[in-house]
């Protein structure tokens, strides 16, 4: 990943863009992530954990649309 410094362009601008190209690639996060290890058995509670609140949170949204247009209403 590289960013090309533009004739007299500041060097914290071009900074801003190289980080800014970091972010949008994701590529920060991965470091993130991989700064500390995490055991298989902790990663798969988390995932669990994150799908059990995602679902939660659907169901909730569900429950308020059915009340608001009725029982025969399904996605």
């Amino acid at each position: 990943m590289s960013v090309t410094v533009r004739g007299s362009e500041p060097f914290e601008s071009a900074w801003r863009r190289f980080m800014r190209e970091l972010i949008s690639n994701g590529v920060l996060d991965e470091m993130k992530e991989r700064t500390y290890y995490r055991k298989p058995s902790i990663e798969r509670t988390a995932l669990r954990r994150e799908f059990k609140k995602r679902k939660t949170r659907h169901h909730r949204a569900m429950r308020k649309i059915r009340s608001k247009y009725g029982k025969g209403f399904s996605v």
